[in-house]
């Protein structure tokens, strides 16, 4: 099951506060080590950042503790932080040794300053610390977000698993109040301000093509654009930043294609023309969700990390099932990150398992391919071969969609094509969402190209494919064209029940066909002598292709 962990940067203070508790020497604060929390309840110091007993005088007296009469008073109270703090009224050195210890209000802990810098994000839809910069966790999130202004609402930090609010620390834009999401699949509705690990981000520019865009995260905020549009070439025009809410422009930092001028666009569903390059965050893990079947694993370098995979996955469709990120040796599953193909429940194989052809492979995503299938009616992608509805753009783009009056048009249409598609009057980019939906012929289905092996059987009766070798409906026409057949002249895709041919995909003089299993002849009768069937290809057999010449 998925649990909290410390981040790395909490990992390397733990070894610095260990260090500094073996050493011989007095202990005496450096510059900026130290810092005072605020009084309020339940507020201690994160996991390994508390001073012990003998560092614990020195490192409050550099913060303004003094000793009470003289006195350092040390006990077991459970109603006080443990560690090192002060008594908010007079400003007295404690320790104390209960680790259980739950501060009520009136004390102050001491302890090791926080090397992370921190950031505070624009609260929109969706806005959430991008990978490897969440790094806060529910203990150090109060000291983070008061660093930038954020308030505890009657002493106390908001805990909960909010389907509304961000994952890890935010702050309540209209409040100011500090929260805590517990919840990975929270998505911020617009009300939070995401407190986030700051970086030393390089920005980095994206092609300047139709519908290009930053990965959900890895935009910059406004207060970061500048800086990192100028770190890549970008210029002022006229020493100013241009900001707007453009519909044709990508949201968030851009340049100007023409002369590289620096802007900043306020429309989050602004959708790049083609005149603009996206300045995004360095380290963006574009990822791709590969088709569920046999064998299939990510290519040799194009492997996700496992602590990228919850949020590459995510980004891309997959989800938690019951909340738990599932981690574990499976025999069945491909190796490293995937998600399942029923549920796009999130995995990640840590063994050198074998795809079982339930399972879809989450990978970095190389320059994207399609495949555009013909405008017939019933067409659609092989089940695994669709592109997701962040992809689709993309995908459509690189075989000729456009954006038609720069909108990205998506529905739940009954007549056209599951996922992506364009229309083929005018090459419009659309996305269905109605998975029973069925093509009425006027768009063309934009899918993930298939690696089909097929062999083409001898026209000869009885001479079809072996049980557990044909091709589905939605393979046949991709099938058909591997050993050499193709559409008929009038660009329909014939399909039924033939009394005389056999079940399944077949060619009929170099026609592609798809027969429905037939109760009465079920198997190529031979009649026409010119029907054969387009078959899987078994482990001992090579593929036929048919006779041409050359």
């Amino acid at each position: 099951m998925f649990h909290r962990h410390v981040t790395l940067a909490s990992f390397a203070l733990l070894m610095k506060s260990q260090f500094l508790k073996g050493a011989d020497s007095a202990f005496t604060p450096g510059e900026d080590e130290v810092t005072l929390l605020r009084a309020g309840r339940g507020i201690n110091c994160a996991p390994g950042h508390d001073f012990n007993k003998e560092e614990c005088i020195a490192a409050a007296q550099s913060v303004g503790g003094e000793l009470r009469e003289g006195r350092f008073l040390v006990g077991d109270w459970g109603n006080t932080p443990p560690g090192c703090f002060i008594e908010a009224s007079d400003k007295a050195i404690h320790y104390g040794r209960n680790g259980g210890g739950v501060n009520n209000g009136y004390f102050q802990s001491v302890c090791f300053a926080a090397d992370d810098e921190v950031t505070v994000l624009d609260a929109y839809k969706g806005s959430q610390c991008s990978a490897g910069h969440a790094g806060f966790s529910e203990e150090e999130c109060v000291a983070a977000a008061m660093s930038i202004g954020g308030v505890l609402e009657n002493d106390v930090l908001k805990v909960g698993e909010w389907s509304h609010a961000p994952y890890g620390c935010s702050i309540q834009e209209s409040d100011k109040t500090i929260h805590f999401g517990t919840s990975i699949e929270g998505i911020n509705d617009g009300d939070f301000q995401p407190v986030c690990v700051a970086g030393t981000d390089q920005g980095i520019k994206l092609r300047a093509t139709k519908g290009s865009s930053c990965d959900s995260g890895y935009d910059f905020n406004e207060a970061d654009c500048v800086e990192a549009a100028l770190s890549i070439g970008g210029k002022l025009r006229n020493g100013k930043t241009i900001v707007g809410a453009w519909g044709d422009a990508p949201n968030a930092c851009f340049l100007e294609k023409s002369d590289k001028a620096i802007h900043y666009n306020n429309n989050q569903g602004g959708i790049n023309n083609g005149g603009y390059h996206p300045i995004c965050k360095v380290g963006t893990i574009k990822a791709t969700l590969l088709p569920a079947y046999q064998g299939n694993a990510c290519d040799p370098g194009n492997e996700i990390a496992l602590e990228d995979c919850v949020s590459s996955a995510a980004a891309i469709g997959g989800k938690l099932r019951g909340g738990v990120f599932r981690i574990g040796e499976y025999e069945n599953g491909p190796p490293g990150c995937f998600v399942e193909n029923s549920d796009k429940a999130i995995h990640f194989g840590t063994g050198k398992g074998y795809n079982n052809g339930y399972f879809q492979p989450v990978c970095v995503a190389g320059p994207i391919e399609a495949s555009v299938l013909q405008d017939l009616k019933g067409t659609k992608c092989t089940p695994g071969f669709d592109f997701t509805e962040l992809e689709c753009i993309e995908a459509a783009t690189a075989v000729g969609g456009i954006l038609r009056k720069n909108k990205y048009i998506v529905g739940d249409w009954a007549n056209t094509p599951n996922a992506c598609f364009i229309e083929a009057r005018d090459k419009a980019i659309h996305y269905g969402r109605n998975q029973g939906a069925v093509n009425n012929g006027y768009f063309h289905p934009i899918c993930k190209p298939e690696k089909i092996e097929a062999v083409l059987k001898s026209p000869y009766k009885r001479d079809d494919c072996k049980k557990g070798h044909n091709f589905s409906e939605q393979e046949c026409i991709a099938a058909g064209k591997a050993v050499g057949g193709s559409i008929g002249w009038n660009r329909q895709f014939p399909r039924g029940y033939f009394s005389n041919a056999p079940s399944g995909c077949f060619l009929w003089y170099g026609t592609i066909y798809y027969g429905y299993h037939n109760r009465y002849v079920n198997y190529n009768s031979g009649t026409y002598n010119r029907c054969q069937s387009v078959c899987k290809v078994e482990a001992e057999e090579a593929t036929l292709l048919p006779a041409s010449k050359g």
